[in-house]
């Protein structure tokens, strides 16, 4: 069964919500620790800096631009990722000219679908391991039900590199 599949994987609202969320939550944990309850922490002052810090990295990591991703997965379930820089028109080639970085990469075991939510574990050609997550609103309906049976797919064929599992 042939799975080629070629998706446009735009930034997703719910995961910046969701940074930018739990980073006023850490920010907010910060203060009840360093204004209103610093006796009852034992080094308090350390405690609300490092939680101020750590929310405050995730507010900015939630207030970044976001990339958009291309994914190609050929009908042999090679994978190729692209980071689009920036978006052109349709029909111009992805090149580094363009800005765009393409990468074959592998789908390693430990790859997750669930109904809202891909969490996708891929390895580059030099080895390191990437994590990346697909809310469903980053995909249009048709594409995001293509993807989930491509992946899985190529999940269930086994082989060293590849792995996917599907939660309910």
């Amino acid at each position: 069964m042939p799975i080629a599949v070629s998706a446009i994987v735009r930034p997703s609202r719910i995961h910046r919500f969701l940074t930018i969320g739990a980073g006023l939550s850490l920010f907010a944990a910060a203060c009840a620790v360093g204004f209103f309850a610093p006796q009852a922490f034992q080094g308090s002052l350390f405690q609300a800096v490092l939680l101020g810090g750590a929310g405050a990295t995730l507010m900015h990591a939630g207030s970044r631009k976001a990339k958009t991703h291309r994914i190609d997965i050929s009908g042999t379930g090679d994978v190729v990722l692209t980071v689009q820089q920036g978006l052109r028109k349709p029909g111009v080639a992805s090149t580094p000219e363009n800005g765009d970085r393409a990468a074959g990469v592998a789908l390693m075991p430990g790859s997750v679908v669930w109904p809202f939510l891909m969490l996708l574990r891929f390895r580059d050609d030099t080895a390191r391991t990437h994590v990346l997550p697909l809310w469903r609103d980053s995909l249009g309906p048709a594409d995001w039900r293509l993807l989930v049976v491509a992946v899985l797919t190529i999940g269930r064929r086994g082989g060293h590199n590849a792995g996917c599992e599907k939660s309910r």
